[in-house]
């Protein structure tokens, strides 16, 4: 605030009291004195209002003093909390630097262990060449051994059969239970109806082949005999000796009116089933190399996701999107429906134990039947959507779309072992010799499980195979040799699964994604369904 600078007294005087002075001196001394009196009480009044300003500012200066004190007080307060600071940052850059130096040194010392470690993958990948080339020259040397024995096996097989004569008559009743229509006459000196004239013919090298297959299936019927009754369901299938692999296209047909979600091979007849989202199951029988319809098995109200048949080839298992499993009798085309699943049913599969079968379902739960009583006997359920199932005797493997494939024992309803694989599976297979499951994933692989330590011991890619759906089938050839699958693109893919090489891929036939493939249990024929409502009959010759 600015200071205001008093006057003498003589120089406030106004001018027009001095002019009026000069002017009239003889005026009258009273005007005057009033004059100075009210002057004087105008000075006395701006006297009080200077002096409140000044103990205003005074109450100011002291209150700016204190602030000044305080202020004075913190600076020095932060002044000592810098010198700390500095303080610890002169230790704290003291023990960066010793870090830094440590640092330095295991920099060195990891830059040597990694020039070490580069050192010993390459001596590890070079050994890795080495015995994997010493492996495939004993695995060739090993095939061509198995391959001599193989070859001795059917050349003595060949001689035998060389030595007789096969005749044209079914002389197999003699070893097996008669059908109906060949019982015998009335009068016992009668010989009983036959259906071919007896016709002796040689076996030339062109029919060694077939003669041998006969003759193998002949004595799998005759230890395992023909029956019809429920109580034979589950004799042991035909045994597949040496599969052969496909190589050509015997028959390619439109097999249904709709996508061909599922195909299955009787296991001891020719007679193979197929069914769609046309909600029926057809047999064809492969005949003169192309498939003949037999019959049309109706009942289901949705479409079929999978088929199964049981041992004796009498009954047929099929799962549908109606929420149930169809059970038909091939003979009668009686059906029944094992309902009780709230979602659609993606697998139907028969137990080994008699009168058993097992389903899974959308709705997360997998169930046991009784067949006999058409009642669920068990339900079981499971974290994740289940896309397939499998059984053996007391367990039942599922493979779901969390990417696990669970083990559990039907008699207690508990998950005993769990595998995971990369991506979720589409399909379970189980090898004839029950030592080796295979399962089909959307990773585009297939992975070969050893039962017998529940882990995944192959794992089978190819380039240029790819899943086509959530519900794409692999399976295993009968002997167990091969694994099969087709593509999204149409083309058949099989390996090894002994060296887990692909073998061969067959294309060309199929224009739609491959759904499902059945080999046949002679290990003769492969039939392959695809979303394009086609079957193709494949064959090595």
């Amino acid at each position: 605030m600015a200071h205001v600078i008093e006057k003498p007294l003589a120089c406030r005087i106004p001018s027009d009291v001095s002019g009026h002075q000069c002017a009239t001196e003889d005026a009258h001394p009273q005007m005057e004195i009033e004059e100075l009196e009210n002057y004087n009480g105008e000075l006395a009044y701006e006297a009080c209002t200077l002096k409140k300003q000044v103990l205003e500012r005074d109450n100011k200066l002291k209150q700016q003093s204190c602030s000044i004190k305080e202020l004075q007080e913190d600076v020095e307060a932060r002044c000592a909390q810098r010198d700390c600071l500095s303080e610890e940052a002169r230790v704290t850059e003291i023990s960066n630097r010793e870090l830094k130096e440590k640092y330095d040194d295991l920099l060195l010392r990891s830059q040597g262990l990694e020039e070490t470690l580069r050192e010993e993958e390459l001596k590890q990948r070079d050994l890795i060449e080495t015995m994997t080339k010493q492996k495939a020259l004993e695995a060739e040397n090993q095939n061509q051994v198995n391959e001599r024995i193989k070859i001795d096996i059917w050349r003595h097989h060949c001689k035998k059969a060389l030595r007789k004569t096969v005749s044209a008559e079914s002389d197999v009743g003699s070893h097996e239970h008669r059908s109906p229509d060949l019982t015998d006459s009335p009068e016992g000196d009668k010989k009983p109806n036959r259906r071919f004239r007896s016709q002796s013919i040689p076996l030339g090298p062109s029919k060694i082949l077939s003669a041998l297959r006969s003759f193998f299936d002949f004595n799998t019927r005759k230890v395992q005999g023909d029956s019809s009754g429920p109580e034979d369901w589950h004799h042991s299938p035909t045994v597949c000796v040496i599969c052969c692999l496909p190589q050509r296209a015997l028959c390619n047909k439109e097999v249904h009116d709709s996508e061909v979600h599922a195909v299955k091979f009787c296991p001891n007849s020719r007679v193979v089933a197929t069914g769609g989202a046309d909600r029926v199951v057809k047999l064809w029988e492969v005949t003169g190399g192309t498939l003949q319809e037999l019959q049309t098995l109706e009942g289901s109200h949705g479409g079929i996701t999978s088929i199964e048949f049981d041992t004796s080839g009498h009954h047929i298992l099929a799962a549908s999107f109606d929420g149930a499993a169809h059970l038909w009798k091939t003979d009668s085309k009686a059906n029944d429906s094992l309902t009780g699943h709230k979602g659609k049913v993606t697998a139907a599969k028969f137990k080994m134990c008699p009168h058993r079968a097992v389903t899974s379902s959308m709705d997360r739960t997998v169930k046991e039947w009784d067949l006999q009583k058409v009642a669920c006997i068990r339900s079981i359920s499971v974290s994740s959507y289940c896309s397939d199932v499998v059984c053996l005797d007391t367990i039942i493997i599922s493979g779901h779309h969390d990417r696990k494939i669970r083990f559990w024992d039907s008699r207690s309803e508990c998950c005993i072992r769990e595998v995971t694989l990369e991506e979720k599976i589409t399909s379970l297979f189980l090898g004839q010799d029950q030592t080796q499951l295979l399962s089909c994933s959307r990773d585009d692989a297939l992975s070969l499980i050893d039962l017998r330590t529940g882990n995944v011991h192959r794992v089978l890619r190819a380039d240029g195979f790819k899943c086509g759906c959530d519900w794409t089938k692999a399976i295993l050839s009968p002997d167990g040799s091969y694994a099969i699958a087709g593509s999204a693109d149409g083309t058949i893919f099989i390996w090894n699964t002994q060296t887990g090489l692909l073998e061969r891929s067959l294309n060309g036939q199929h224009s739609a994604p491959v759904s499902a493939i059945t080999w046949s249990a002679s290990g003769d024929y492969v039939v392959s369904v695809d979303r394009g409502k086609k079957a193709v009959l494949w064959s090595e010759f």
